[in-house]
């Protein structure tokens, strides 16, 4: 699996202390406009399905089988802008995105 991360969203992550034990858990749920929908947090415990997306020194991303599969390639950034600031994932697999960007199809 291919997934990279801004030195910004790297940053946030390190600053809401995932690292160690902790990591950043993706999943790909169903709903949103266009059918699928990003769900996101910070996790302690593995499972016997998931896959390890990213390592590093500082920490690593996780996601479960089924989530992996649409996830390959994903760019995690994050913005600080005044109207909508938190993460953003950008996808090559996603076909279309919903207008407010939190869903997609594949």
């Amino acid at each position: 699996m291919n997934v990279n991360i801004s030195g910004k969203a790297k940053q946030e992550l390190l600053n809401i202390k995932v690292g160690g034990d902790r990591f950043l858990r993706i999943e790909v749920l169903t709903g949103g406009c266009s059918g699928l929908t990003y769900g996101a947090g910070i996790d302690e415990k593995m499972n016997d399905d998931d896959v390890v997306l990213y390592q590093d020194n500082d920490f690593k991303v996780v996601a479960d089988m089924r989530s992996a599969l649409y996830l390959d390639g994903l760019h995690i950034d994050y913005s600080d802008d005044l109207i909508r600031s938190g993460f953003r994932f950008y996808n090559p697999k996603a076909k279309k995105s919903c207008g407010c960007g939190s869903s997609f199809s594949a």
